[in-house]
């Protein structure tokens, strides 16, 4: 992964490209916390990356890329929103203030920054602790995922058992406890 600058004044096209290629799932999934449409995010995040390359002279330094970004994505839904509620259907009003509050507005960037993060480090696992816990998360059983992989329960326990280790060195606490709670069987 690139270390793009921190100075978007200084960006030239390849910055832009490196920019988007490195985070457009992370905003995708980002806009999907506000917007159920797939073709209406994809617009709006159009519009944002416009907004911040058309912009980058006037902004300059920032302390973080994605920070930066994920505001201006915000405030493009926001705005088309609000120009919506005006001259088509109403915003619900529940949506609006869900997506205007600064507490959901973090929350959500942590839960997407979280969730890449947790994604990464099951990405470093070898093959077959990838896809235990991958089933784990995706709700599945141990006995159903022994038999998808044709092995036995014991070895999906002992792959789980090695899997969360690595992970647990990997990932900051917070996340590793998220992760647990994500393949916590009942």
């Amino acid at each position: 992964m690139k270390d793009l600058p921190l100075d978007i004044s200084t960006w030239d096209e390849r910055c832009m490209e490196e920019f988007i290629r490195q985070n457009s799932v992370l905003f995708h999934a980002f806009a999907s916390r506000y917007v159920d449409d797939p073709e209406a995010i994809d617009d709006f995040l159009q519009e944002a990356y416009l907004k911040l390359w058309t912009h980058r002279r006037d902004i300059g330094r920032v302390s973080s890329l994605n920070n930066y970004f994920f505001t201006i994505l915000r405030n493009t839904i926001l705005d088309k929103w609000t120009w919506q509620s005006h001259h088509d259907t109403p915003l619900d009003g529940e949506e609006y203030l869900n997506l205007s509050s600064n507490e959901t507005f973090l929350a959500h960037i942590i839960e997407t920054e979280s969730s890449r993060l947790i994604a990464e480090a099951v990405a470093k696992l070898s093959p077959q602790s990838r896809q235990v816990i991958t089933l784990l998360v995706q709700g599945k059983s141990m006995p159903e995922i022994a038999d998808a992989l044709g092995v036995s329960l014991n070895t999906v326990r002992t792959v789980k058992y090695r899997a969360l280790e690595r992970l647990s060195t990997l990932l900051s606490r917070e996340d590793f406890l998220l992760l647990l709670l994500l393949v916590w069987e009942v």
